[in-house]
């Protein structure tokens, strides 16, 4: 759950629908300047892969569905757990990658290994090259080596996974083959951190701001860094400003359409107290759609 206080008003996003929009964006890169998803590298075939790379990133939270589904209440405002707080307790946090990068092993190989790389990322930020780290953490160049037993636990079975999975779409042959060649995977995989970072900036206050402290939601200033444009050698960065009508504007800007509409599904507590809400009273709230439109610079 994706938990964001503005005023009195409490919003939450489900990380299942954050991942949903996450793959809304994806199906939606690609322009003269940047490259399609799908079409890095010289795949055979390239529409196909797109649709399995989209699918990863709509779908790379998907460990957190039955969390979702009867979550923990918090005992600091009495709502169901914020990511923040479901990521200090290290056994259920490791829980939600283990569930996530398996579930579609067998079905989606090359979205589970998307998957996999996602959150290897994320917990082996420390050895991780700049390129790869997650815009999450800001422009930090130094990271703590240590790690939960549970974080070591998790690293071990991941990089166990890649090596499976790679050998899976090896034996498939066509273009699973071709996939995992690092001039298709390694902007892939990018591309799989940059959409999350990117609904993240809509859906919380997660991503760093470029100056001050983060009010998320789309309205802060933001920067993100080494994002694959042509192929992975050439990388840009994709500075987003929030304007006064409430549009983002984006430069460079990435995708297929101007103006494109990105929609999140969300509920509002509106007059928040911290008398404690029910799961019940939770699903009486009417979810809606808040709309965020990024536009090229002017």
């Amino acid at each position: 759950m994706l938990k964001t206080r503005y005023d009195d008003t409490i919003r939450l996003v489900t990380q299942p629908n954050h991942a949903v929009a996450a793959g809304y964006m994806a199906s939606h890169w690609g322009n003269d300047e940047f490259t399609k998803l799908g079409f890095y590298g010289n795949s055979s075939e390239p529409e196909r892969l797109a649709i399995e790379t989209i699918f990863g990133i709509a779908e790379h939270d998907n460990g957190w569905w039955e969390w979702e589904s009867s979550p923990t209440n918090s005992k600091s405002d009495k709502l169901p757990l914020g990511l923040a707080e479901v990521l200090s307790n290290p056994t259920e946090a490791t829980q939600r990658w283990r569930i996530g990068t398996t579930r579609f092993e067998d079905s989606h190989p090359y979205a589970s290994l998307l998957m996999n790389f996602h959150a290897y990322r994320l917990y082996n930020v420390a050895n991780e090259e700049e390129s790869s780290i997650h815009p999450l953490f800001g422009n930090s160049k130094s990271f703590s080596n240590e790690k939960t037993p549970q974080a070591i636990s998790l690293i071990e079975a991941l990089q166990n996974q890649q090596g499976k999975i790679k050998k899976h779409l090896i034996s498939l042959g066509d273009w699973y083959k071709d996939a995992i060649r690092p001039e298709i995977l390694l902007p892939h995989a990018r591309m799989m951190q940059i959409l999350d970072a990117v609904s993240l900036y809509l859906c919380s206050d997660f991503i760093p701001p470029v100056s001050g402290k983060a009010k998320g939601l789309g309205c802060d200033e933001v920067e993100i860094k080494h994002i694959p444009r042509k192929n992975w050698e050439d990388r840009v960065k994709l500075h987003i400003t929030p304007q006064e009508d409430g549009t983002l504007e984006c430069d460079p800007y990435p995708f297929d359409e101007n103006n494109l509409v990105v929609p999140i599904v969300v509920t509002e507590i509106e007059n928040f107290s911290q008398n404690e809400i029910s799961l019940m009273e939770i699903y009486k709230i009417p979810r809606k759609i808040v709309n965020f439109t990024f536009q090229k610079c002017n």
